[in-house]
């Protein structure tokens, strides 16, 4: 039997497949403000393209928020999130899920090639009409 000291275990110890499981368990919200940019192996497996094909940007709270007005991403977390990480893993998102209060940021923040599907959670219309509006115009004047 293999005695182990428990004073040395660390969560890096643990196979890469074991941390996939606990990561798909966790928000990716959680798992990107959390711990991507702590170390390379927590990066790697956090950013590893199996991980986000289909990315939702959107927290358990948001359903509630509708009626609260308020955004469920906080902005530093927001702001981590569109300017370090989504940059880096852009190419490989498939789809996206967002609500009204981060949709603009995260758009915003980089080129999704490879998007095939935009799923858009608790708009209020007009909030939605605002935005449509504003993307067309913006296709209009601009191509």
């Amino acid at each position: 039997m293999n005695n182990l000291n428990n004073d040395n275990l660390n969560i890096l110890d643990l196979p890469d497949e074991i941390l996939f499981i606990i990561f798909k368990k966790l928000n990716t919200i959680d798992v990107f403000h959390s711990l991507v940019g702590v170390n390379q192996p927590f990066d790697r497996l956090a950013l590893d393209p199996l991980n986000f094909h289909d990315l939702d940007m959107t927290d358990i709270m948001t359903i509630n928020l509708l009626y609260d007005k308020t955004p469920s991403i906080d902005t530093e977390t927001l702001s981590k999130i569109c300017s370090k990480i989504l940059p880096r893993i852009h190419h490989q998102v498939h789809k996206l899920t967002v609500e009204q209060y981060s949709m603009k940021d995260i758009l915003c923040a980089a080129n999704y090639s490879e998007l095939y599907s935009l799923s858009l959670i608790n708009f209020q219309t007009k909030i939605l009409y605002q935005y449509l509006k504003g993307i067309l115009f913006h296709f209009i004047r601009f191509n």
